[in-house]
């Protein structure tokens, strides 16, 4: 028998486009910001009193009252903007008509959303904010990188032992600074006449664009380059060391086991979408995007990993950004991004509410960072301090101006993000500012450590490829079930520190070799039926605890669903659930497929259990390990027929995360971090948790 939920469309209104969208872009890496600041308001007084300047983000209002030269994306000279407008439905002649007749020009048309950037004059941003055919409008701004002992850690070195899981044949798309392909992690039988695993190259950075950048992204200049030993394709070092921690492999590091990533064999696509400084637009970004989807079968990219991330404070929603990764997740992408290096201010208080953007969308696996304090065993693990905390403060402003937070449950987990050893990207900005990162080696097998989400985030990409060569019938949305389902737990952390636990990769293949292996064929043939079985023939669900160096744990046995449901038990997997199907979105009581809301739905399985109540007044506060026991112990709701899971876990308690308000001794919970246009990386560089790098 399987549960029903009747859910209502979350009607907005025009009002709810009145939202605010600081979308300068971070890599991140390990990135402390000069001072905590409040993310803006939400674009000034008005409410819903004027429906066009509402459909403007904050930063374009401010720019209608002069906002500061200083942005790349405003040209006083000109007085235009370069703006993202996203319209109802796909893009019309009519539109593309009055923006020329406006004075303005296409610079670029997008796949993935119904969107285009265009340079418009200032004082014609409300003309077109008020046609009917325009939904919302956002500033493109500057894009930033966010900032083995490895394969132990995270259990990959058991299933390579016992399964050969190595992540043959799954590409990986790398969003980034651009891969060092020449370097020899990426290499085929020890990069042979300059064979590598960078299977494909697009170079899609638009901040220097010239004859050069343009044979780029043809992906040749690139590759001769690299051929001859004169290139490295990646002079920011940053996506190098992404893509060595994803799938590098390596023999020659100086280590008796060597740097290998944890899908060292999988295939490596380059999408350039930040120069040589670790800069680009946010139209990059979901121009690469663009790419992605169009090119997913041509080269079997399954996994996408974006460690970036905007301090945006507009809703998923209508975050174009967000917008563009959930349209990738529907399309069959696994979607990685990092949480961001946001959880300690300055005055060194834990700052929750910091998840950036697209990590605070339902649809991606939000990782954040964790320390293994470099041992292999499991249990003395923690969580980084630079980590990002949830719950996600993006919002949206009603009609009576009353501002609405998604408060989302995020990171889903962690991942190990301290003091990470990659590849070294010859040349490059990150060692000639930073030289005490270079670990060992030279030229095309240098290597260089690393800390940040945006070092965890391709932990779990690996991981995710080697799930998918367990199983290729896994879905994005199965995918980050598994993952979270078979998370160990820390000793201390709560659900929006850790999310559901410390990634596990030996539990997550046990778990994704028992499912049946059609999965995704038969949800896009529309076959199967929730509560219809999941197993394999034969197959049951495995022992829910495993052991890595020699240390057995439990498994949290819990999930995340749309970042507002905790769920939990093992007909999670028996059992299949439309939380799988990958155009599905379910956040509290509404539900979208591929955007669009449906009212009436089956959801969910009887016999799964509902765990949001074992949070209880905890709420998002409750501790990872005491609610994995309470599921154990048999504290939740087992579902069935007329139990109806609407708002989900809510804050609770009378605790309002909002701005400024602390929330206890040493924690302060602010809106969100702006990080300010073209900040510089060198200011509050974080190398690690430790302020010695030489100590582990």
């Amino acid at each position: 028998m399987t549960k029903r939920i009747e859910v209502s469309p979350l009607n907005h209104g025009s009002s709810r486009r009145l939202l605010t969208l600081v979308l300068t872009l971070t890599l991140v890496f390990a990135l402390v910001p000069s001072a905590p600041i409040n993310a803006d308001q939400g674009g000034g007084s008005g409410g819903g009193s004027n429906p066009a300047r509402n459909k403007l983000s904050a930063a374009l209002q401010r720019a209608l009252e002069s906002y500061p030269s200083s942005c790349v994306w405003l040209d006083t000279n000109r007085q235009t903007v370069r703006t993202l407008i996203q319209s109802n439905g796909p893009v019309t002649a009519a539109l593309i008509t009055a923006i020329r007749s406006s004075g303005g020009s296409v610079v670029r048309q997008f796949t993935s959303i119904d969107c285009v950037l265009v340079d418009l004059p200032i004082n014609r941003l409300l003309t077109i904010a008020g046609r009917s055919d325009v939904d919302r409008m956002s500033a493109d701004h500057l894009s930033q990188q966010s900032a083995s002992h490895l394969e132990v850690a995270t259990g990959a070195d058991r299933v390579r032992a016992s399964g050969g899981l190595d992540g043959s044949g799954i590409g990986i798309a790398i969003l980034d600074s651009g891969i060092m392909a020449s370097h020899g992690e990426f290499g085929i039988l020890g990069n042979l006449l300059g064979l590598s695993r960078v299977t494909a190259k697009i170079d899609i950075a638009s901040t220097n664009v010239n004859l050069a950048q343009y044979l780029l992204r043809l992906g040749v200049v690139n590759s001769v380059l690299e051929l001859l030993g004169l290139g490295n394709g990646d002079g920011y070092g940053h996506g190098s060391h992404v893509a060595g921690t994803a799938a590098g492999r390596s023999n020659a590091s100086g280590s008796s086991r060597g740097f290998n990533g944890i899908a060292p064999n999988a295939n490596l696509i380059d999408v350039r979408v930040l120069n040589s400084r670790g800069v680009g637009q946010t139209s990059d970004v979901i121009a690469g995007i663009d790419w992605v989807i169009a090119n997913r079968t041509l080269r079997n990219i399954k996994v996408m990993n974006l460690s970036l991330g905007a301090a945006s404070a507009e809703t998923y929603t209508t975050d174009p950004l967000c917008r563009a990764v959930r349209r990738a997740v529907a399309s069959g992408i696994t979607v990685i991004a990092a949480a961001g290096n946001f959880g300690q201010t300055i005055d060194g208080l834990e700052q929750y509410g910091s998840i950036t953007s697209p990590g605070d969308d339902p649809s991606v696996i939000t990782v954040g960072a964790a320390n293994t304090h470099q041992t292999d065993a499991r249990g003395d693990e923690t969580i980084t301090y630079f980590s990002s905390r949830g719950p996600t403060r993006g919002n949206w402003i009603d009609s009576s101006n009353v501002k609405h937070y998604d408060n989302l449950l995020k990171p889903d987990l962690v991942a190990p993000g301290n003091r990470i050893v990659a590849a070294e990207s010859r040349d490059s900005w990150l060692i000639d500012e930073y030289p005490q990162l270079h670990n060992s080696g030279s030229n095309l097998n240098a290597f260089m450590q690393l800390s940040g989400t945006s070092i965890a985030a391709p932990t779990v990409a690996g991981a995710a490829a080697l799930l998918l060569q367990k199983n290729p019938s896994l879905t994005p949305p199965l995918v980050k079930a598994i993952l979270q389902y078979t998370a160990g737990q820390t000793a201390s952390a709560n659900i929006i520190q850790q999310g559901a636990g410390v990634l596990n990769i030996d539990g997550a293949v046990q778990l994704a070799a028992v499912l049946r292996t059609d999965i995704s064929t038969a949800i896009s043939h529309g076959t199967l039926r929730v509560g219809d079985n999941l197993l394999r023939s034969g197959a049951t669900m495995p022992n829910p605890r495993s052991t890595i160096a020699g240390q057995t744990f439990n498994w949290g046995g819990y999930i995340f669903t749309g970042g507002s449901h905790i769920l939990a038990g093992p007909d999670l997997f028996r059992r299949y659930q439309a939380i799988y199907n990958p155009a599905l979105v379910w956040v509290r009581d509404r539900v979208t497929i591929n955007e669009t809301p449906i009212s009436n739905s089956s959801l969910i399985s009887s016999g799964v259990i509902g765990a949001d109540v074992i949070a209880g007044s905890s709420s998002v506060f409750v501790n990872g390990l005491a609610l994995s026991n309470g599921i154990t112990a048999g504290q939740g709701i087992t579902l069935s027929e007329g139990i109806t899971l609407s708002e989900g876990v809510v804050l609770g308690d009378g605790i309002t995360l909002s701005e400024g308000i602390t929330l206890s001794e040493g924690i302060a919970a602010a809106e969100g971090i702006t990080l300010s246009e073209g900040i510089t990386l060198s200011e509050g560089i974080t190398l690690s948790e430790r302020v010695d790098v030489g100590e582990p």
